[in-house]
């Protein structure tokens, strides 16, 4: 196999793969909505988030109760 064979089989498919996940990912994005610049004014309502909605006196996000004291990768602790 000679050198020219050899780019040709392995560089230029992983090339044009490497170039085609980058227009995928790329070229939507430009293609979207305007994005926000510092100093224009926001156009949302303010969300107001929180890891501990009981310790803030919340209600749960999802409708069920925070509470127990079990926890941990076994959820033994």
């Amino acid at each position: 196999m000679s050198v020219l064979q050899t780019i040709l089989v392995f560089v230029v498919p992983t090339v044009g793969l490497y170039l085609l996940i980058v227009a995928l990912v790329v070229v939507p994005r430009r293609a979207d909505r305007p994005r926000y610049r510092s100093g224009q004014p926001w156009p949302y309502e303010p969300l107001w988030w929180t890891a501990n909605p009981e310790g803030a006196q919340l209600p749960a996000a999802d409708g069920h109760p925070v509470a127990g004291d079990r926890g941990g990768a076994r959820g033994s602790w």
